[in-house]
């Protein structure tokens, strides 16, 4: 076999080895992350851990195991945030007053508002 027939025996070979490649389906090893049964497990998770649906999608991992640690995680750093981060915060207008308290016309009485306006304008 001269030289010729041998590198040319050598890409057929190559070559019908790639067409054999590409005739095969590609298997791909990682499982897809947006797949039904790892949604379900990650609500299924959220659920376990007392985290809210919403924030199930933050959810990483491709096992149960895996979002099980990435639900602890989220849940100890929640946990440990500062009181004030988790709550509502109250108005920092000055004159506006306390959020806390309810509006002051829910408790007027319209009875004693008038005696009042006419107490002031009778001078007593």
């Amino acid at each position: 076999m001269d030289r010729r027939e041998f590198v040319s025996s050598v890409m057929a070979k190559v070559m019908a080895e790639d067409g054999a490649k590409e005739s095969r389906p590609a298997q791909d090893t990682s499982p897809d992350v947006n797949s039904p049964e790892i949604t379900a497990m990650r609500e299924k998770v959220a659920k376990s851990s007392g985290l809210s649906l919403a924030l199930a999608g933050r959810l990483s991992g491709t096992t149960e195991a895996e979002i099980k640690a990435d639900a602890d995680r989220l849940t100890e750093a929640i946990r440990s945030m500062p009181a004030n981060l988790r709550t509502h915060p109250k108005s920092l207008v000055p004159t506006g007053g306390a959020v806390d308290q309810p509006p002051s016309h829910l408790d007027i009485d319209p009875i004693k508002l008038a005696a009042n306006i006419m107490a002031r304008r009778l001078g007593s």
